[in-house]
């Protein structure tokens, strides 16, 4: 079956941008846009999803979404995507408003980023005049002698250069000086060229100090930036060691198990043969004992001695039972048969939607990835559980809320969004390294279209109970690195903005179409309340899904990671379950398995380094009732 998400390439239309990479992975490399992919947006960044994509392991300074090229009706703009190392065109810091593009322009990702040249035929950058317009002079100097008229005069012209005190303190002492040469008729010309040139040597000092302040800055943000990257890698490092250290750990633990088991064993057998031959040698001696002492006697000592050693035959067998009975503690071993079991149920998710403006046109795209598992099969219909903000991010992520409510945008209607769902073992890409996702072995929702294995829709969502940021939107901004200080129809957008708080609201419900039932036979049994009632601080449960979604898998074909750990907390009151098992971008909506196998939990967040979160398995349970007829 052909691709359903393949492109249908549009005719040949002229170039309106060329994008020539000057550095970075693609350096040498052009990319011409007309006018058609410009008004739909150009991206550039490392996700997946960007047009013009840089690789994901060299380009470290660029972020995943850095830069948006579109067409206005005044020309061409470029849009910083909230990057982490900023957007510089000719050195300039560009933000989410945007900026007008010119022939030439170059853009920066990054300080220590990628660089690109913008090739626009017939739009060259208008020349700037080094003076001001006639019509911002005053129209008549002040009078000799006029403080107050100095004192303006002095003050317009230091606003003009972005004086400060000191320096309109100095610009009044000079005019007032040559206010008092040019009363005595001395050197007027003089006077004049000597004004100009401190005001130039002013404004240049101005200059100068300016420079260095925004450059000092520039590099202390890049250094925090750097530390911060370094800081998360560093933590992700860690993190991994640390459970690699510790199935180590484990199976070396489970190994001393079996041979401390296989001594006992033997130590068993060797006494028990050690008994048969005592009592092979005691019978031996009876019939000497019996020559010396007598018939009876001997009789008597033979009772004696039978019972010590049926005695000991007892307890030597006792101990054998309770060897052969004997069950070393749960270890990996049932987690991977568990793997094997469970991973054909376990998907791979993918949403991406357009973002609207005010009028309803296209400024951009956003999207993620999660893992989602089947819950109910029902004829040619499945279920698969997942988290409400791997479906809908912006509802969960205070960064995003914002920056939709300051930009003024929101996401497109959903029939306009694409969802797709992987199987392990399902072939994700073409070939490797290829950044098109392949849907023609998913079930998947594309507009006018759909997936290789059949449709799919969103059957429902646990309800919503928004947080809205009211008065406390400062907070809110300064938290999230935005400025304060808006315009009042940006401020009433931001009040009105929220996101989720409580965790039981993380959940999603979507319904597969079965065009074959024998695609999808494997669901997960989810845990009754007397099994959630019966766990324990420190039980081991197992984690399946993807982390880091996408961008782990290398190759071409869907792939899970599970992982293992330890309940740390239960908070049933609030529908929460702790664990140890690692958790990264990408892991949200996967199942926490226990040991007997039961879903116990919804995986949907890393609380701390070593510590993430799940939602119990009632919540699971309440919503596929609820929606899945």
């Amino acid at each position: 079956m052909a691709d359903a998400a393949s492109t249908v390439p549009e005719k040949a239309a002229p170039s309106r941008v060329i994008v020539e990479v000057l550095t970075s992975s693609l350096a040498g490399r052009r990319f011409a846009y007309g006018s058609v992919e410009l008004r739909k947006g150009v991206l550039l960044g490392r996700a997946p999803d960007c047009t013009i994509r840089f690789d994901a392991a060299r380009d470290l300074k660029v972020s995943g979404h850095h830069a948006l090229l579109e067409e206005r009706m005044d020309g061409v703009f470029v849009r910083d995507q909230g990057s982490s190392n900023g957007l510089y065109l000719n050195r300039e810091r560009v933000t989410a408003e945007g900026a007008r593009l010119y022939n030439g322009d170059e853009l920066h990702l990054g300080q220590e980023g990628a660089i690109v040249r913008l090739l626009i035929p017939g739009e060259d950058r208008p020349p700037v005049s080094a003076f001001p317009a006639p019509s911002q002079h005053p129209k008549s100097a002040p009078a000799s002698g006029d403080a107050a008229s100095l004192t303006m005069m002095v003050n317009n012209i230091g606003s003009k250069v972005g004086a400060g005190d000191k320096t309109k303190h100095l610009l009044k002492a000079v005019a007032e000086e040559l206010e008092a040469r040019a009363e005595k008729k001395t050197g007027a010309l003089v006077t004049v060229v000597g004004a100009l040139f401190l005001l130039i040597v002013a404004a240049g000092a101005i200059g100068v100090w300016y420079y260095q302040h925004e450059e000092a800055a520039k590099v202390a943000a890049q250094a925090r930036g750097d530390a911060e990257l370094q800081a998360r890698e560093k933590e992700r490092d860690d993190a991994e060691k640390a459970r690699q250290q510790r199935e180590k750990d484990r199976e070396k633990e489970l190994e001393d198990l079996r041979r401390q088991l296989a001594g006992l064993q033997a130590a068993m057998e060797k006494q028990e043969k050690l008994a048969d031959d005592l009592r092979a040698e005691q019978n031996r001696r009876f019939e000497d004992i019996k020559k010396e002492v007598g018939e009876s006697t001997a009789a008597r000592l033979k009772e004696i001695s039978e019972a010590q050693f049926k005695s000991l035959k007892e307890a030597t067998d006792e101990q054998l039972r309770a060897l052969k009975e004997f069950k070393p503690p749960s270890g990996d071993e049932s987690f991977r048969e568990l793997v094997d079991k469970y991973n054909p149920g376990v998907f791979l998710i993918f949403v991406q939607y357009p973002l609207l403006d005010a009028d309803g046109n296209a400024v951009g795209v956003e999207g993620g990835n999660g893992t989602g598992w089947c819950a109910r099969i029902e004829g040619r219909k499945a279920w698969v559980v997942t988290n409400k903000h791997v479906i809908k991010p912006f509802q969960f992520n205070a960064e995003l809320a914002l920056s939709h409510a300051i930009r003024d945008v929101k996401p497109a209607p959903m029939d306009r969004w694409t969802i797709a769902c992987w199987q392990p073992g399902m072939k994700l890409r073409e070939k490797v390294g290829d950044s098109m996702l392949n849907v023609a072995q998913a079930w998947a929702m594309l507009p006018g279209a759909r997936g290789g294995k059949g449709t799919l829709r969103v059957a429902g969502f646990a309800d919503d109970d928004f947080v809205r940021f009211g008065n406390d939107y400062k907070l809110v901004l300064q938290q999230n690195g935005f400025k304060t200080e808006l315009p009042p129809d940006i401020i009433a957008r931001v009040k009105a903005a929220g996101i989720h708080a409580d965790t039981f609201n993380d959940l999603a419900l979507l319904e597969l179409e079965l065009r074959n039932p024998a695609d999808l036979t494997t669901v997960l049994p989810m845990a009754s309340e007397e099994d959630l009632q019966r766990l324990h601080q420190m039980d081991r449960v197992m984690s399946l899904g993807y982390p880091l979604g996408m961008s782990v898998i290398k190759g071409t074909t869907v792939t899970t990671s599970p992982a293992t750990g330890e309940i740390r907390s239960k908070q049933y009151e609030v529908g929460k379950i702790g664990t140890s098992a690692p958790i990264l971008p990408g892991n949200s909506g996967g199942p926490l398995v226990s040991a007997d196998g039961k879903v116990v939990g919804v995986i949907t967040r890393r609380f701390e380094a070593t510590q993430g979160e799940a939602i119990t398995a009632t919540h699971a349970r309440l919503l596929v009732e609820k929606f899945a007829r």
